[in-house]
Protein backbone atom coordinates (compact mmCIF):
# COMPACT_ATOMS: atom_id res chain seq x y z
CA UNK A 1 0.00 0.00 0.00
CA UNK A 2 2.73 2.43 1.16
CA UNK A 3 4.51 1.36 -2.54
CA UNK A 4 1.49 2.33 -4.67
CA UNK A 5 0.79 5.31 -2.71
CA UNK A 6 4.13 6.58 -3.54
CA UNK A 7 3.49 6.41 -7.23
CA UNK A 8 0.33 8.03 -6.85
CA UNK A 9 2.11 11.09 -5.64
CA UNK A 10 5.03 10.94 -7.98
CA UNK A 11 2.41 10.72 -10.89
CA UNK A 12 0.12 13.58 -9.45
CA UNK A 13 3.51 16.11 -9.07
CA UNK A 14 4.99 15.12 -12.72
CA UNK A 15 0.80 16.27 -13.74
CA UNK A 16 1.23 19.67 -11.73
CA UNK A 17 4.03 20.25 -14.01
CA UNK A 18 7.41 21.85 -12.70
CA UNK A 19 7.57 23.76 -9.27
CA UNK A 20 10.27 26.20 -7.39
CA UNK A 21 9.66 28.70 -10.90
CA UNK A 22 10.76 27.07 -13.24
CA UNK A 23 10.29 29.32 -16.53
CA UNK A 24 7.95 28.76 -19.26
CA UNK A 25 9.25 29.37 -23.02
CA UNK A 26 7.89 32.29 -23.75
CA UNK A 27 6.44 32.72 -27.74
CA UNK A 28 5.04 36.06 -29.83
CA UNK A 29 3.34 35.84 -32.88
CA UNK A 30 3.45 39.07 -35.78
CA UNK A 31 0.17 38.16 -37.13
CA UNK A 32 -1.82 38.14 -33.80
CA UNK A 33 -0.11 41.01 -32.51
CA UNK A 34 -1.62 42.81 -35.92
CA UNK A 35 1.11 42.63 -38.60
CA UNK A 36 -0.20 42.11 -41.76
CA UNK A 37 1.44 40.14 -44.46
CA UNK A 38 0.41 41.39 -47.83
CA UNK A 39 3.28 43.47 -48.34
CA UNK A 40 1.73 46.76 -48.46
CA UNK A 41 1.07 47.70 -45.01
CA UNK A 42 4.26 49.06 -42.48
CA UNK A 43 4.65 46.40 -40.13
CA UNK A 44 8.18 47.68 -38.74
CA UNK A 45 5.74 49.25 -34.85
CA UNK A 46 4.48 45.47 -34.56
CA UNK A 47 7.87 43.51 -35.38
CA UNK A 48 9.54 45.76 -32.80
CA UNK A 49 7.42 46.43 -29.83
CA UNK A 50 7.06 42.41 -29.72
CA UNK A 51 10.60 42.32 -30.21
CA UNK A 52 10.90 44.52 -26.96
CA UNK A 53 8.75 42.65 -25.11
CA UNK A 54 10.38 39.22 -25.53
CA UNK A 55 13.74 41.41 -24.28
CA UNK A 56 12.51 42.70 -21.16
CA UNK A 57 11.04 39.28 -20.47
CA UNK A 58 14.45 37.73 -20.80
CA UNK A 59 14.12 36.30 -23.80
CA UNK A 60 11.91 34.87 -26.12
CA UNK A 61 10.83 33.36 -29.69
CA UNK A 62 8.95 36.26 -31.84
CA UNK A 63 7.07 34.05 -34.61
CA UNK A 64 6.95 35.49 -38.20
CA UNK A 65 4.40 33.41 -39.81
CA UNK A 66 4.34 32.69 -43.60
CA UNK A 67 3.60 36.22 -45.63
CA UNK A 68 5.21 39.01 -46.84
CA UNK A 69 5.75 41.92 -43.93
CA UNK A 70 6.66 45.51 -45.23
CA UNK A 71 9.31 46.80 -43.10
CA UNK A 72 9.91 50.39 -43.37
CA UNK A 73 12.08 51.08 -40.46
CA UNK A 74 14.80 49.20 -39.44
CA UNK A 75 14.67 46.16 -36.77
CA UNK A 76 16.64 45.67 -33.36
CA UNK A 77 16.76 42.17 -31.54
CA UNK A 78 17.61 42.41 -28.09
CA UNK A 79 19.96 39.54 -25.83
CA UNK A 80 18.15 35.86 -26.02
CA UNK A 81 15.83 37.00 -28.77
CA UNK A 82 15.20 35.20 -31.42
CA UNK A 83 13.36 36.44 -34.71
CA UNK A 84 11.73 33.25 -36.28
CA UNK A 85 10.55 32.30 -39.66
CA UNK A 86 9.05 29.15 -40.85
CA UNK A 87 12.24 27.55 -42.77
CA UNK A 88 14.40 25.02 -40.70
CA UNK A 89 16.18 24.76 -44.36
CA UNK A 90 18.59 27.54 -46.06
CA UNK A 91 15.59 28.86 -48.69
CA UNK A 92 16.16 30.63 -51.72
CA UNK A 93 13.70 32.38 -54.18
CA UNK A 94 13.56 29.59 -57.13
CA UNK A 95 12.56 31.04 -60.43
CA UNK A 96 10.19 33.73 -58.28
CA UNK A 97 10.49 37.48 -58.24
CA UNK A 98 10.38 38.95 -55.27
CA UNK A 99 6.61 40.00 -55.37
CA UNK A 100 5.62 36.43 -55.24
CA UNK A 101 8.14 34.94 -52.64
CA UNK A 102 6.44 32.50 -50.62
CA UNK A 103 7.07 31.28 -46.86
CA UNK A 104 8.68 34.02 -43.93
CA UNK A 105 9.79 37.08 -46.38
CA UNK A 106 10.81 40.63 -45.11
CA UNK A 107 10.54 43.59 -47.71
CA UNK A 108 13.78 45.79 -46.54
CA UNK A 109 13.02 49.74 -47.79
CA UNK A 110 15.11 51.59 -44.81
CA UNK A 111 18.63 53.18 -46.04
CA UNK A 112 18.44 53.11 -50.06
CA UNK A 113 21.33 55.65 -51.59
CA UNK A 114 23.74 55.47 -48.43
CA UNK A 115 25.80 51.86 -47.39
CA UNK A 116 26.69 53.68 -43.92
CA UNK A 117 23.26 54.15 -42.69
CA UNK A 118 22.36 51.55 -39.11
CA UNK A 119 21.33 47.91 -40.95
CA UNK A 120 18.37 46.31 -41.61
CA UNK A 121 18.56 44.12 -38.79
CA UNK A 122 20.46 44.76 -35.69
CA UNK A 123 21.30 41.65 -33.73
CA UNK A 124 21.61 44.14 -30.69
CA UNK A 125 22.51 41.87 -27.68
CA UNK A 126 24.47 38.60 -26.68
CA UNK A 127 23.03 35.05 -28.17
CA UNK A 128 20.36 37.73 -30.51
CA UNK A 129 19.35 35.36 -33.66
CA UNK A 130 17.91 35.73 -36.70
CA UNK A 131 16.29 32.38 -37.93
CA UNK A 132 13.94 31.32 -41.16
CA UNK A 133 13.25 34.27 -42.78
CA UNK A 134 13.92 35.63 -46.33
CA UNK A 135 14.85 39.01 -46.91
CA UNK A 136 14.29 40.67 -49.94
CA UNK A 137 14.63 44.22 -50.92
CA UNK A 138 11.97 45.63 -53.40
CA UNK A 139 13.51 48.54 -54.95
CA UNK A 140 16.30 46.35 -56.42
CA UNK A 141 16.40 46.60 -59.81
CA UNK A 142 18.92 44.82 -62.22
CA UNK A 143 19.29 47.59 -64.78
CA UNK A 144 20.46 50.05 -62.07
CA UNK A 145 24.79 49.92 -62.45
CA UNK A 146 26.33 50.56 -60.53
CA UNK A 147 24.17 49.12 -58.17
CA UNK A 148 22.29 51.49 -55.54
CA UNK A 149 23.61 50.98 -52.28
CA UNK A 150 22.17 50.40 -48.97
CA UNK A 151 23.43 49.87 -45.11
CA UNK A 152 24.49 46.16 -43.95
CA UNK A 153 21.09 43.76 -44.20
CA UNK A 154 22.42 42.26 -40.74
CA UNK A 155 24.87 43.50 -38.69
CA UNK A 156 26.07 42.97 -34.76
CA UNK A 157 28.80 44.76 -32.95
CA UNK A 158 30.21 44.29 -29.90
CA UNK A 159 28.08 41.16 -28.32
CA UNK A 160 28.45 37.39 -28.75
CA UNK A 161 27.28 34.53 -29.46
CA UNK A 162 24.64 36.11 -32.21
CA UNK A 163 23.18 33.58 -34.82
CA UNK A 164 22.14 33.51 -38.34
CA UNK A 165 20.32 30.48 -39.30
CA UNK A 166 18.21 29.01 -42.63
CA UNK A 167 18.08 32.58 -43.70
CA UNK A 168 18.36 34.11 -47.50
CA UNK A 169 19.26 37.23 -48.59
CA UNK A 170 18.05 38.65 -51.96
CA UNK A 171 20.20 40.92 -53.31
CA UNK A 172 21.53 43.07 -50.46
CA UNK A 173 24.37 45.60 -51.04
CA UNK A 174 25.88 44.20 -47.97
CA UNK A 175 24.62 41.05 -46.58
CA UNK A 176 26.15 40.43 -43.13
CA UNK A 177 28.65 42.33 -41.05
CA UNK A 178 29.95 41.00 -37.87
CA UNK A 179 32.50 43.55 -35.55
CA UNK A 180 33.51 42.12 -31.98
CA UNK A 181 31.03 39.46 -32.46
CA UNK A 182 32.72 36.51 -30.54
CA UNK A 183 31.44 32.84 -31.49
CA UNK A 184 28.84 34.31 -33.86
CA UNK A 185 27.44 31.58 -35.90
CA UNK A 186 26.05 31.66 -39.31
CA UNK A 187 24.53 28.79 -40.38
CA UNK A 188 22.52 27.93 -43.59
CA UNK A 189 22.58 30.80 -45.89
CA UNK A 190 21.94 31.65 -49.32
CA UNK A 191 21.41 34.68 -51.59
CA UNK A 192 23.24 36.81 -53.70
CA UNK A 193 24.71 39.61 -51.83
CA UNK A 194 26.06 42.39 -54.29
CA UNK A 195 29.22 43.83 -52.74
CA UNK A 196 29.76 42.13 -50.09
CA UNK A 197 28.54 38.56 -48.15
CA UNK A 198 29.92 38.37 -45.38
CA UNK A 199 32.84 40.73 -43.33
CA UNK A 200 34.03 39.66 -39.78
CA UNK A 201 36.58 42.09 -38.02
CA UNK A 202 37.90 42.12 -34.63
CA UNK A 203 36.66 38.69 -33.68
CA UNK A 204 39.03 37.61 -31.28
CA UNK A 205 37.10 34.55 -29.79
CA UNK A 206 36.29 31.69 -32.74
CA UNK A 207 33.34 32.41 -35.14
CA UNK A 208 31.77 29.72 -37.41
CA UNK A 209 30.49 30.15 -41.01
CA UNK A 210 28.83 26.89 -42.49
CA UNK A 211 27.07 26.17 -45.16
CA UNK A 212 26.41 29.33 -47.17
CA UNK A 213 25.56 29.53 -50.68
CA UNK A 214 26.20 32.57 -52.46
CA UNK A 215 24.66 32.44 -55.87
CA UNK A 216 22.11 34.36 -58.48
CA UNK A 217 19.34 34.09 -56.70
CA UNK A 218 16.51 36.58 -57.90
CA UNK A 219 18.70 37.49 -60.74
CA UNK A 220 18.55 36.81 -64.48
CA UNK A 221 22.18 35.85 -64.97
CA UNK A 222 24.42 36.48 -67.63
CA UNK A 223 28.02 37.01 -67.70
CA UNK A 224 28.21 40.09 -70.35
CA UNK A 225 25.05 41.76 -68.25
CA UNK A 226 26.35 44.84 -66.89
CA UNK A 227 24.87 44.00 -63.34
CA UNK A 228 25.89 40.87 -63.36
CA UNK A 229 29.15 41.86 -65.03
CA UNK A 230 29.30 44.51 -62.17
CA UNK A 231 29.75 41.72 -59.08
CA UNK A 232 31.90 39.45 -61.13
CA UNK A 233 34.11 42.48 -60.87
CA UNK A 234 33.65 44.42 -58.10
CA UNK A 235 31.94 42.47 -55.41
CA UNK A 236 33.16 40.05 -52.46
CA UNK A 237 31.43 37.13 -51.61
CA UNK A 238 33.20 36.95 -48.19
CA UNK A 239 35.84 39.05 -46.77
CA UNK A 240 37.98 38.83 -43.09
CA UNK A 241 40.17 40.67 -41.30
CA UNK A 242 41.02 40.75 -37.97
CA UNK A 243 39.44 37.40 -36.56
CA UNK A 244 40.83 34.79 -34.81
CA UNK A 245 40.44 30.93 -35.06
CA UNK A 246 38.14 31.49 -37.85
CA UNK A 247 35.99 28.16 -38.86
CA UNK A 248 34.58 28.32 -42.50
CA UNK A 249 33.20 25.17 -43.44
CA UNK A 250 31.26 24.17 -46.70
CA UNK A 251 30.73 27.70 -48.72
CA UNK A 252 30.56 28.42 -52.06
CA UNK A 253 30.23 31.55 -54.33
CA UNK A 254 29.16 32.46 -57.83
CA UNK A 255 29.98 35.12 -59.67
CA UNK A 256 32.20 37.33 -57.21
CA UNK A 257 35.44 39.98 -58.75
CA UNK A 258 36.70 38.18 -55.16
CA UNK A 259 35.19 34.85 -53.79
CA UNK A 260 37.11 34.92 -50.49
CA UNK A 261 39.07 38.26 -49.35
CA UNK A 262 41.59 38.21 -46.43
CA UNK A 263 42.08 41.73 -45.86
CA UNK A 264 43.87 43.58 -43.14
CA UNK A 265 42.11 46.33 -40.94
CA UNK A 266 43.70 48.18 -37.97
CA UNK A 267 42.91 45.45 -35.92
CA UNK A 268 45.00 42.72 -38.15
CA UNK A 269 44.46 39.67 -40.08
CA UNK A 270 43.14 36.39 -39.66
CA UNK A 271 44.34 32.56 -38.98
CA UNK A 272 41.87 29.72 -39.27
CA UNK A 273 40.80 26.48 -40.71
CA UNK A 274 39.15 26.97 -43.99
CA UNK A 275 37.15 23.72 -45.33
CA UNK A 276 35.31 22.67 -48.23
CA UNK A 277 35.52 26.18 -49.83
CA UNK A 278 34.16 26.94 -53.51
CA UNK A 279 34.24 29.76 -55.81
CA UNK A 280 33.21 29.54 -59.38
CA UNK A 281 33.35 32.21 -62.03
CA UNK A 282 35.16 34.40 -60.08
CA UNK A 283 38.21 36.43 -61.44
CA UNK A 284 39.85 36.23 -58.15
CA UNK A 285 38.94 32.67 -56.16
CA UNK A 286 41.04 34.01 -52.80
CA UNK A 287 42.99 36.88 -52.74
CA UNK A 288 45.08 37.08 -49.46
CA UNK A 289 45.94 40.62 -48.67
CA UNK A 290 47.10 39.68 -44.83
CA UNK A 291 47.60 36.59 -43.03
CA UNK A 292 48.08 35.81 -38.87
CA UNK A 293 51.63 33.80 -38.30
CA UNK A 294 49.59 30.84 -37.70
CA UNK A 295 48.09 31.22 -41.03
CA UNK A 296 45.32 30.16 -43.49
CA UNK A 297 44.98 26.60 -43.68
CA UNK A 298 42.63 26.19 -46.96
CA UNK A 299 41.23 22.28 -47.14
CA UNK A 300 39.14 20.55 -50.11
CA UNK A 301 38.45 24.31 -52.29
CA UNK A 302 37.61 23.77 -56.05
CA UNK A 303 38.18 26.96 -57.53
CA UNK A 304 36.91 28.54 -61.50
CA UNK A 305 38.33 30.71 -63.29
CA UNK A 306 35.52 33.79 -64.10
CA UNK A 307 33.70 33.21 -67.27
CA UNK A 308 34.70 34.98 -69.90
CA UNK A 309 37.31 35.97 -68.51
CA UNK A 310 41.31 35.45 -69.80
CA UNK A 311 43.03 36.89 -67.06
CA UNK A 312 41.63 34.90 -63.91
CA UNK A 313 43.91 34.08 -61.11
CA UNK A 314 43.02 31.49 -58.51
CA UNK A 315 45.29 32.26 -55.37
CA UNK A 316 46.97 35.47 -55.45
CA UNK A 317 49.39 36.02 -52.14
CA UNK A 318 50.02 39.95 -51.52
CA UNK A 319 53.28 40.89 -51.89
CA UNK A 320 52.43 42.36 -47.82
CA UNK A 321 51.42 38.92 -46.78
CA UNK A 322 53.81 37.62 -43.75
CA UNK A 323 51.69 34.53 -42.61
CA UNK A 324 51.25 31.19 -44.05
CA UNK A 325 49.02 30.02 -46.50
CA UNK A 326 48.51 26.17 -46.82
CA UNK A 327 46.00 24.97 -50.01
CA UNK A 328 45.60 20.68 -49.16
CA UNK A 329 43.52 18.59 -51.57
CA UNK A 330 42.70 21.93 -53.58
CA UNK A 331 41.42 21.44 -57.72
CA UNK A 332 41.57 24.33 -60.26
CA UNK A 333 39.62 24.70 -63.40
CA UNK A 334 38.26 26.34 -65.68
CA UNK A 335 39.10 29.73 -67.76
CA UNK A 336 42.20 30.36 -65.35
CA UNK A 337 45.43 32.40 -66.61
CA UNK A 338 47.44 31.18 -63.64
CA UNK A 339 46.04 28.75 -60.78
CA UNK A 340 48.74 30.18 -58.06
CA UNK A 341 50.21 33.84 -57.93
CA UNK A 342 52.67 33.95 -54.59
CA UNK A 343 54.24 37.49 -54.71
CA UNK A 344 55.29 38.19 -50.70
CA UNK A 345 58.83 38.02 -49.92
CA UNK A 346 58.37 37.50 -46.25
CA UNK A 347 55.46 34.81 -46.25
CA UNK A 348 55.32 30.90 -46.85
CA UNK A 349 52.88 28.97 -49.22
CA UNK A 350 52.56 25.54 -49.31
CA UNK A 351 50.22 23.03 -51.95
CA UNK A 352 49.90 18.96 -50.89
CA UNK A 353 47.88 16.71 -53.24
CA UNK A 354 46.08 19.63 -55.24
CA UNK A 355 45.05 19.01 -58.93
CA UNK A 356 45.61 21.56 -61.45
CA UNK A 357 43.80 21.16 -64.80
CA UNK A 358 43.73 24.05 -66.38
CA UNK A 359 45.42 27.33 -66.99
CA UNK A 360 47.01 29.61 -69.50
CA UNK A 361 43.89 30.20 -70.96
CA UNK A 362 45.41 32.61 -73.31
CA UNK A 363 47.73 30.24 -74.98
CA UNK A 364 50.72 33.06 -73.78
CA UNK A 365 52.67 30.48 -71.59
CA UNK A 366 51.52 31.55 -67.90
CA UNK A 367 52.59 28.74 -65.39
CA UNK A 368 49.59 26.80 -63.20
CA UNK A 369 51.97 28.15 -60.64
CA UNK A 370 53.80 31.41 -60.53
CA UNK A 371 56.49 31.64 -57.68
CA UNK A 372 57.76 35.26 -57.67
CA UNK A 373 59.03 35.52 -53.59
CA UNK A 374 59.33 34.12 -50.23
CA UNK A 375 58.93 30.61 -50.04
CA UNK A 376 57.34 27.54 -51.13
CA UNK A 377 56.38 23.93 -51.15
CA UNK A 378 54.58 21.99 -53.83
CA UNK A 379 54.44 18.56 -52.76
CA UNK A 380 52.45 15.29 -54.61
CA UNK A 381 50.69 17.35 -56.73
CA UNK A 382 48.85 16.41 -60.26
CA UNK A 383 49.01 18.57 -63.33
CA UNK A 384 46.88 17.80 -66.12
CA UNK A 385 48.29 19.83 -69.20
CA UNK A 386 51.93 19.75 -70.64
CA UNK A 387 52.34 23.39 -70.43
CA UNK A 388 54.85 25.13 -67.69
CA UNK A 389 53.91 23.74 -64.23
CA UNK A 390 56.26 26.14 -62.01
CA UNK A 391 58.05 28.99 -62.61
CA UNK A 392 60.08 29.68 -59.43
CA UNK A 393 61.62 33.31 -60.04
CA UNK A 394 64.89 35.02 -58.94
CA UNK A 395 63.49 36.72 -55.46
CA UNK A 396 62.57 33.11 -54.05
CA UNK A 397 64.04 33.00 -50.57
CA UNK A 398 63.46 28.94 -50.56
CA UNK A 399 61.21 26.40 -53.07
CA UNK A 400 61.13 22.65 -52.99
CA UNK A 401 59.24 20.93 -55.23
CA UNK A 402 58.72 17.48 -55.41
CA UNK A 403 56.48 13.71 -56.05
CA UNK A 404 54.68 15.68 -58.66
CA UNK A 405 53.14 14.33 -61.72
CA UNK A 406 52.35 16.38 -65.05
CA UNK A 407 51.38 15.50 -68.22
CA UNK A 408 54.28 15.18 -70.95
CA UNK A 409 56.32 15.55 -66.77
CA UNK A 410 57.25 17.97 -64.51
CA UNK A 411 58.21 21.27 -66.13
CA UNK A 412 59.85 24.06 -64.37
CA UNK A 413 61.42 27.16 -64.88
CA UNK A 414 63.83 27.67 -62.00
CA UNK A 415 65.70 31.40 -61.83
CA UNK A 416 66.35 30.68 -58.46
CA UNK A 417 69.53 28.66 -58.71
CA UNK A 418 69.91 26.14 -55.82
CA UNK A 419 67.51 28.03 -53.83
CA UNK A 420 65.06 25.18 -55.45
CA UNK A 421 65.63 21.85 -54.84
CA UNK A 422 63.71 19.75 -57.33
CA UNK A 423 63.92 16.16 -56.78
CA UNK A 424 61.50 12.99 -57.19
CA UNK A 425 59.12 14.54 -59.78
CA UNK A 426 57.59 12.75 -63.08
CA UNK A 427 60.54 13.38 -65.54
CA UNK A 428 60.08 15.75 -68.19
CA UNK A 429 59.97 14.43 -71.50
CA UNK A 430 60.83 17.43 -73.27
CA UNK A 431 65.04 16.39 -74.83
CA UNK A 432 65.25 20.43 -74.59
CA UNK A 433 64.40 21.56 -70.73
CA UNK A 434 63.74 24.93 -69.67
CA UNK A 435 66.34 26.97 -68.27
CA UNK A 436 68.22 24.99 -65.46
Amino acid sequence: MRRQRFFVLLAAAIVAGPAFGQGVAQRWNVIEAGAVGDGQADCTAVFQRLLDEAGKAGGGVVDVPAGCFRINGNLSIPANVTLQGIYRVPPNSGPRKIGNLTGSVLHAYAGRGSANGPPFIRLAGDNAVIAGLIVAYPEWKQTDVPPVPYPPCVSSQDTENVGIRDCCFLNPFEAVKLVRAARHLVRNVTGYPIQRGIFVDECLDIGRIENVHFWPFGVSYKPDDPFCKWVNTQGVAFELARTDWQYVLNTFCFGYGVGYKFSKSKSGSTNGNFLGLGADSCQRAVVVEQAQTPGLLITNGEFVGRWSSTKAVCVEIGPEVKGKVSLVNCSFWGPIDRCVWMRSPSGQFTANACHFLHWDVRGTGSPAIQLDAGKAIVLGCTFNQENLHVDVGPRIVSVILTANQAAGGFRVDNRAGKRAQIALNEEDRDPFPLSQ
